[in-house]
């Protein structure tokens, strides 16, 4: 069986000194606990994330694995937070996708053109059927307004995109593969320890993700849908097809995420350093070759 950091939550004895909000805390998987969990159940999960892999770069040191994951998980929020500010949903496998629940209605604010209207989104969460069948409750059909013809989630839900890790890779100087496999095996951990009973409290920043007792309860950020409803006044006019293609399309947050360090000058600091830790043996083996001469003279 899995390694468990915690114990089962039927194994937690209440006390005068231990209120139960307190209990539930205690025996919460936080993030950290869950890469732990991941981390040491190779078995389980396996892949090239069980290792500290080397960076894109040279100028950046290699981390443990631990670190890893959790920059792999730090830059996948932002990455996360910087598209749903953009209007654009997000699909996550074994988890659930983060998307909006739209409305429209006429905006008095634009008289000049009566075709315009303002959309008011609310952020919402979807959660993926491998983790819905080891809950009791969870956000249902009212989070969001299902066609008939709609059967998945990418038709369901506006402008849903699957979770690209090309942005994210490049941002945490790591190949695709290393981030494909630890957000792929961090959220099949989460499907597991729902499964075995566990609390688990994921916080991404512009969402927190809690599962208590098999209830799933999702709190948005306030500045999540401040910023969404602010800028999102939509026009009926179609947009060119050319437009999409004419301007490249980075991430932003991806980019300023670790500042791009001078390979040249981190390379050479390093030889010079090798050089010397050289030129010290030499010194030293000097020093103790004159000593031992002198003693025998």
């Amino acid at each position: 069986s899995h390694r468990m950091l915690l114990s089962p939550p039927h194994l937690l004895q209440a006390s005068s000194t231990n209120p139960v909000i307190t209990m539930a805390e205690r025996s919460c998987c936080t993030v950290k606990r869950v890469v732990q969990h991941v981390l040491e159940n190779p078995k389980y999960y396996p892949g090239p994330h069980n290792l500290s892999a080397p960076r894109t770069t040279q100028g950046l040191q290699q981390l443990d694995t631990t670190r890893q994951m959790m920059l792999i998980w730090d830059a996948l929020c932002q990455y996360m937070q910087e598209s749903l500010e953009g209007g654009r949903s997000v699909n996550i496998p074994y988890f659930g996708a983060f998307t909006f629940e739209n409305s429209l209605h006429e905006d008095g604010s634009h008289p000049s053109n009566p075709r315009k209207a303002a959309k008011h989104s609310r952020p919402c969460f979807l959660v993926d059927d491998r983790l819905k069948k080891n809950l009791y409750r969870y956000p249902g059909k009212e989070e969001i307004r299902v066609g008939r013809n709609d059967h998945s989630v990418y038709q369901s839900a506006p402008r849903m995109e699957f979770l690209n890790v090309v942005p994210i890779a490049a941002g945490c100087y790591y190949t695709t593969k290393i981030v494909t496999s630890a957000i792929t095996q961090f959220f099949k951990a989460v499907v597991d320890l729902a499964q075995r009973g566990y609390n688990i409290d994921l916080d991404f920043g512009f969402a927190r993700v809690r599962i208590f007792s098999r209830a799933l309860q999702v709190a948005f950020a306030r500045r999540l849908s401040d910023t969404v409803n602010k800028s999102h006044i939509r026009t009926f006019t179609p947009e060119a097809t050319s437009a999409t293609w004419k301007s490249a399309n980075l991430s932003q947050s991806m980019v300023g995420l670790i500042e791009r360090p001078q390979s040249a000058e981190v390379r050479a600091r390093r030889n010079r350093t090798k050089h010397l830790g050289v030129m010290s043996c030499d010194m030293c083996s000097i020093t103790l070759q004159g000593r031992a001469l002198g003693a025998t003279a």
